[in-house]
C-alpha cells in the first residue's frame, strides 16, 4: 500500500518552490550597469525570460519523450529499505481526514468488505485495510474472509500490520499469515501455486513499481487467483492519471519530481487500465473513479 495523496502534497510543494524562485528573481531585476551615470539596464529580466522559455521547452519535451510510468520505479532492494524507514510515519500520509474527504475511506470499506474466502493482500503496508475485512461466520462459509495472507517486501511495514491485526477480533478459525516477499517476482506464484486464492487485493502499490513491475505484479495476482468460474476476483484501488484534463496535465508535469520529493517513489499518473489490459487473460469487470479520477478502483477476473 503506497501513498494515494502525493499528487496533492506535490502540488503544494511545487507551488511553494515556484513562488520562492520567482520572488528571488524579481528581487534582482534592477541591476546597475554603470553606477557613475545611473545607466540602468534590465539584463536580469532578459535572463529571466530566457529561463522561462528554457523551462517551457524542457517541459514540453518531457511530455513527449518521458514515460512517467517508467520514471522512479523502485528496485526491490530500494523499496525494502525505503519502506522500512517510512513505516513509522506512513499512516499519517495514507489515511485520515484527507482520505475521508476524497472518498478513499469509503472506497476501502466497500471494496475490502467484499473480499471473501481465502484472501491474499499484496503490499499490505502498515495494514490500513485490515479493519475493513469482514470475516466468515464459519470455516466453510463464503460470507467473508476464511483465511488472510498478508504480503509485503518491508519488515517495517509488516511489523506495523501485525500490531493492527492484534487489535482486531478475528475468529479463531481464520488463519492469518504474514509473508515477506517481492510482489513483482515469480516467487509469489511458486510460493502459493496456481488458483490458490478466492480474492487478491492491492491498494496504492502499483504506482511504485513502474510499468513493467506493475505488469509483473498483476501477472502474479492472475496466477494465484482462482478463475472467474470459481468466483475468483482481484480487487484494486490505485493512483491514476486524472480524467480532468488540467489535473492530468499537471500530473504529467510533476509526477517524476513528486515521486522523488514527497511521493515515496509513487508515480501518480499511471494508466492503470492499460497495464491491466496488457496482462493476457485478465479482464476488468468493474471500474470506478474518485476525486476526478486521481484514484480508481477495479474489479478484475481471470478467464
Amino acid at each position: 500500500m503506497r501513498p494515494p495523496f502525493l499528487f496533492i502534497t506535490s502540488f503544494i510543494s511545487v507551488s511553494k518552490n515556484t513562488c520562492c524562485s520567482r520572488s528571488q528573481t524579481s528581487s534582482t531585476l534592477l541591476q546597475a550597469k554603470d553606477e557613475s551615470n545611473n545607466n540602468f539596464e534590465y539584463e536580469p529580466r532578459t535572463r529571466y525570460n530566457s529561463n522561462r522559455r528554457n523551462l517551457l521547452s524542457s517541459t514540453l519535451l518531457s511530455l513527449f519523450f518521458v514515460n512517467p510510468q517508467e520514471s522512479n520505479a523502485l528496485k526491490s532492494s530500494d523499496a525494502e529499505a525505503s519502506y522500512d524507514r517510512y513505516a513509522k510515519s506512513y499512516d499519517d500520509l495514507d489515511g485520515g481526514a484527507v482520505a475521508d474527504s476524497l472518498g478513499i475511506a469509503e472506497a476501502r470499506t466497500k471494496l475490502i468488505g467484499s473480499a471473501k474466502g481465502h484472501v491474499l493482500e499484496v503490499a499490505v503496508g502498515t495494514g490500513l485495510n485490515l479493519g475493513q475485512y469482514k470475516f466468515a461466520s464459519s470455516p466453510s462459509a463464503m460470507d467473508g474472509v476464511t483465511s488472510l495472507t498478508l504480503l509485503d517486501i518491508s519488515d517495517g511495514m509488516l511489523s506495523k500490520a501485525k500490531t493492527k491485526i492484534e487489535e482486531l477480533s478475528i475468529p479463531s478459525y481464520v488463519k492469518v499469515k504474514f509473508i515477506k516477499a517481492d510482489a513483482t517476482s515469480l516467487e509469489v506464484t511458486s510460493m502459493f501455486g496456481q488458483d490458490s486464492f478466492d480474492t487478491v487485493v492491492d491498494t496504492f502499490s502499483l504506482c511504485v513499481m513502474g510499468y513493467d513491475g506493475a505488469k509483473n505484479c498483476l501477472k502474479q495476482m492472475y496466477n494465484v487467483v482462482k478463475s472467474n468460474n470459481e468466483g475468483g476476483r482481484i480487487i484494486l484501488l490505485e493512483n491514476s492519471r486524472s480524467s480532468n484534463a488540467m489535473l492530468g496535465w499537471y500530473q504529467d508535469l510533476t509526477a517524476e519530481t513528486a515521486a522523488k520529493v514527497g511521493g515515496k517513489g509513487c508515480v501518480s499518473n499511471q494508466n492503470v487500465r492499460s497495464i491491466i489490459e496488457a496482462v493476457d487473460g485478465l479482464q476488468i469487470k468493474a471500474e470506478d473513479e474518485f476525486a476526478s479520477g486521481l484514484f480508481r478502483s477495479f474489479i478484475c477476473t481471470k478467464t
